[in-house]
């Protein structure tokens, strides 16, 4: 009981103390607060200073992004949407296209001779178009025991916490050295700069937002349990961030201040709840191998949507959140719009991750079964 009061003072207070130290010590963005967080939980997972079962974490982690969820999507911009919805799809497509070449090439020409190189070619087409989801569904058609899913999930958790932490720190500028800036993110930064004013002077404003946030998680959840029987994390994407639009609509939510903020300190609490789950200890014995075929496969799929993203001219904002949806999937898009300092990225986000979600098992599944027939 103690270990689970000490988790929850950390995931509720360390936020603020990271935002706090960010601002006294002009850590910059390679030590931003969501860094710092998911660094934070992930030393304390691999170090056992808090013990807590597995559920506890994953549930407070789906807790927070639940909450996060709805508060961010208030400052959803159709018009902003419509405006830039073709470097969006653009870029969709083109990460979509690198997660299924760069893998296979790389497979074929250099790890022809791994152990089961097929089916975890597969899942990792799977994850890198989808999600953890879909890595689990693709390793399960293509015949992968429990141990070897388990290993090649622990494989992409390593490797991708450590792109996820390149794209919230340095990733703007890294990336922005090769393609162009959204205009539209200066005017979203200003308006940012302008909440976080509102709410550190009224709390009531937050216990509202809060509240509002309780209010449209609590139905979908409920909705997604009446029609699927079980939490299924695409329905509760689908249901909450329709209801969030749908909330985001109404004039008392529209009126309320600091929501974008509050939202970001969930996030924040979501990131160090990302860090607690990541187990290192699971790559020990055979995982080596596997962890940089996961290495070299990510840093190529990522190497070859930035070369087509230059080519095709596609802009920093959509090329970053196009990458994260596809990588990631839906909870990690508010994390890189705030590192982006645009919320309105948030929605189209969502949508092309969970479009890769859709795609994932098909081309997962379809490319390992290719793999396995003609590399028997």
């Amino acid at each position: 009981m103690i270990q689970v009061t000490l988790l929850i003072i950390l995931i509720l207070f360390f936020p603020y103390l990271a935002v706090q130290a960010n601002q006294r010590f002009k850590l910059g963005s390679f030590f931003s607060p969501v860094v710092l967080c998911y660094v934070v939980g992930m030393v304390v997972s691999n170090t056992h200073l808090i013990e807590s079962s597995t559920e506890f974490r994953e549930t407070c982690a789906g807790l927070c992004i639940a909450l996060a969820l709805p508060l961010l999507l208030y400052a959803s911009d159709f018009v902003f949407i419509r405006k830039n919805l073709r470097p969006l799809l653009a870029s969709f497509g083109l990460a979509v296209l690198s997660a299924v070449l760069a893998p296979v090439m790389l497979a074929f020409f250099f790890f022809n001779t791994l152990p089961n190189i097929g089916q975890a070619l597969g899942m990792l087409i799977g994850v890198y178009i989808g999600g953890t989801v879909n890595l689990f569904a693709v390793g399960q058609t293509l015949g992968a025991d429990a141990n070897f899913i388990t290993l090649v999930n622990a494989a992409d958790v390593m490797t991708g916490g450590v792109y996820l932490l390149l794209l919230s720190s340095i990733g703007p500028s890294l990336f922005g050295r090769f393609l162009p800036l959204n205009n539209a993110r200066i005017q979203a930064l200003n308006a940012n700069d302008e909440t976080y004013a509102q709410v550190r002077t009224d709390w009531k404003d937050v216990l509202k937002c809060l509240f509002s946030a309780v209010v449209v998680a609590g139905l979908s959840i409920g909705l997604t349990i009446l029609l699927t029987g079980k939490i299924n994390q695409s329905a509760l994407m689908l249901l909450l961030t329709t209801l969030s639009l749908i909330a985001a609509s109404l004039p008392f939510i529209r009126r309320l201040k600091g929501s974008f903020v509050v939202g970001e300190y969930l996030l924040m609490m979501f990131c160090i709840c990302l860090g607690l789950m990541a187990d290192l200890t699971q790559l020990q014995d055979n995982g080596p191998k596997i962890l940089l075929f996961a290495a070299i496969t990510l840093l190529g799929t990522v190497l070859l949507h930035l070369i087509l993203a230059k080519i095709f001219k596609i802009d920093l904002e959509a090329f970053m959140v196009t990458s994260t949806a596809t990588i990631f999937g839906p909870p990690f898009i508010p994390q890189i719009s705030t590192v982006l300092n645009n919320p309105k990225l948030i929605l189209p986000g969502i949508a092309a991750a969970l479009a890769g979600i859709a795609l994932a098992n098909y081309l997962g599944s379809l490319v390992g079964k290719l793999y396995m027939y003609f590399n028997p």
